[in-house]
């Protein structure tokens, strides 16, 4: 049985923004909001379980303090993943994404029909392609704002037969989604052994297993693949880190879809952007999170 640990802290919701790029710098696989009475948020960021938890909770415990925010409570845990599977299972329902998919959470009830059923692109319910995960512990589940504003991307500007390339795959979401959409060639790449392997399982039961390249690595170790696509739904310090190497993969005529970014923050990766040859595209945005898509002319 795999265990995840976590950090559960609750504080004013005014103070969610800086919080989350808190928890976000610090490595977190995926935050939980849970709001309370009186202006409150509950949050529980979870964490590889290799990661050094008290240290976690020591640092973000004085990062909050030096940012002002005040922190109720703050404790550090261990959850099993059947606790995980669990909550997943009992609390999300199919729900709509975009314009033509629709997330599938994947339990003893609601079954892929089939492999050769899931590997259809239309639903037979509501002509929406359906996508079926059980996430594991990997990060895109669907439910989060970055998830959803990828897949709108996708909707719109991953020609069918296109080349992809899904940088930080987490549960793999969005390189089933390019699969789906008709991408003859999709590589998924993540730096977590555990989210390779949940990646590599949502895809097979998507009837993706054997079109989608699973590496274990970061951008380098998915060299010489140039797409026509290229997809990364990271923090905004990973994507100022790694800008100039992701830019120069993009080819001629090829887009990159970046998200994981707060509205506030979309300044710093256009500064980025204005000292390279790629044009904004467009700006997708939902609540307080942004989606950029860059194309080279």
């Amino acid at each position: 049985m795999k265990h995840w640990n976590y950090l559960q802290a609750s504080f004013p919701a005014d103070d969610l923004d800086e919080a989350s790029g808190i928890l976000w710098g610090l490595g977190t696989s995926g935050i939980e909001e849970d709001p309370l009475r009186s202006g409150r948020l509950r949050i529980k960021a979870y964490f590889d379980p290799l990661q050094d938890l008290q240290s976690l909770h020591h640092e973000f415990k004085t990062q909050c303090r030096n940012a002002g925010i005040a922190l109720f409570r703050c404790t550090a845990r261990v959850q099993t993943e059947r606790d995980w599977f669990t909550k997943w299972r009992w609390q999300l329902e199919p729900f709509p994404v975009g314009q033509r998919f629709r997330i599938m959470p994947i339990d003893g009830e609601n079954q892929p029909p089939s492999v050769a059923a899931a590997s259809h692109d239309i639903s037979t319910l509501d002509d929406r392609i359906p996508i079926f995960i059980e996430p594991g512990m990997a990060f895109g589940t669907g439910t989060h704002e970055t998830t959803q504003l990828c897949l709108e991307a996708l909707e719109q500007y991953l020609p069918a037969g296109a080349t992809c390339l899904d940088l930080g795959t987490g549960s793999g979401i969005l390189a089933i989604a390019a699969v789906k959409l008709g991408s003859r060639k999709v590589v998924g790449c993540d730096i977590d052994p555990i989210a390779v392997e949940i990646a590599a399982r949502n895809a097979s039961q998507n009837g993706c297993g054997t079109k989608v390249r699973w590496v274990l690595g970061g951008l380098e170790s998915t060299r010489p693949f140039q797409p026509r696509c290229l997809v990364a739904n990271l923090t905004v310090e990973l994507i100022e880190e790694e800008f100039c190497r992701l830019e120069r993969r993009v080819k001629d005529g090829a887009c990159m879809i970046l998200s994981g970014l707060l509205n506030s923050q979309v300044r710093r990766i256009e500064h980025l952007r204005r000292k390279s040859s790629l044009r904004l595209r467009r700006r997708l945005t939902k609540g307080e999170w942004s989606c950029l898509v860059y194309v080279r002319p």
